[in-house]
C-alpha cells in the first residue's frame, strides 16, 4: 500500500477519535476542551486529504483504491459532523439530509460504474463542495455556539447561511454526476 493510500486509511481512523469528542462535547463537564480535540484531530484530518491527493499527484500514485476510498472518507468525517451539528442544534437536519442524499446517489452511481470496471474520480465541483465542507465545519468547531442565548440565535444564523454554501455545491455537483452518469441508470452502454 503506498504512502497516500495509508494516510486515507489514517484519515478513516481518525474518524472515530473525532466522532467520540465531539459527541461527547455536548455531554462533558469540559466541553470546550472536547470540542477543541475534535477540532484539532479534524484539522489533522483535513491535513492528509491534501497531503495524500498531492503526493498521489506528485509521484504519480494515484490507485483505484484512492481513487474510492479517499471521497469515502471525506464522505465519513463530514456526515459525522453534519449528524453531530444537528444533534448540538447547530443546524436544520434538512441541510445534513441533503449532504448525506447526495452522498448516497454519488455511491450509487460510483458503484454502478465499478461493477462496469470503471472508476470516477471526484470532479472539480465535489473538491469544491468539500472544501467548503471543511472550512465550514471547521469555524463551527472552533466557535461552538455562544453562551448567552442572544448570541446563541447570533450563531446559529451564521452557521445557517454558511453552511448554505456547501448545501448549494453539493446539489449542484450531485446534478452534475447525476447528468454525467445517467447512461449507469438508463442502462446505456
Amino acid at each position: 500500500m503506498n504512502l497516500p493510500n495509508k494516510l486515507t486509511i489514517i484519515r478513516l481512523i481518525l474518524a472515530v477519535p473525532f466522532i467520540y469528542f465531539l459527541q461527547e462535547s455536548a455531554n462533558a463537564t469540559h466541553h470546550t476542551l472536547y470540542r477543541m480535540i475534535a477540532f484539532g484531530i479534524f484539522i489533522f484530518a483535513s491535513l492528509t486529504d491534501w497531503l495524500d491527493g498531492y503526493i498521489a499527484r506528485k509521484y504519480n500514485l494515484i490507485t483505484d483504491l484512492g481513487k474510492i476510498m479517499d471521497p469515502l472518507a471525506d464522505k465519513i468525517l463530514v456526515i459525522s459532523a453534519l449528524v453531530i451539528f444537528v444533534k448540538l442544534d447547530y443546524i436544520p437536519s434538512w441541510m445534513s439530509i441533503v449532504v448525506i442524499a447526495r452522498e448516497f446517489l454519488i455511491s450509487g452511481i460510483r458503484t454502478i460504474a465499478a461493477a462496469k470496471g470503471e472508476v470516477i474520480p471526484a470532479g472539480m465541483l465535489g473538491k469544491y463542495k468539500t472544501t467548503t465542507q471543511m472550512i465550514v465545519i471547521m469555524i463551527m468547531l472552533f466557535f461552538g455556539l455562544g453562551n448567552t442565548p442572544e448570541k446563541e440565535g447570533l450563531y446559529k444564523s451564521i452557521y445557517f447561511y454558511m453552511t448554505l454554501v456547501p448545501v448549494i455545491l453539493t446539489i449542484w455537483s450531485g446534478w452534475e454526476y447525476s447528468v454525467k452518469g445517467k447512461h449507469y441508470f438508463l442502462g446505456d452502454e
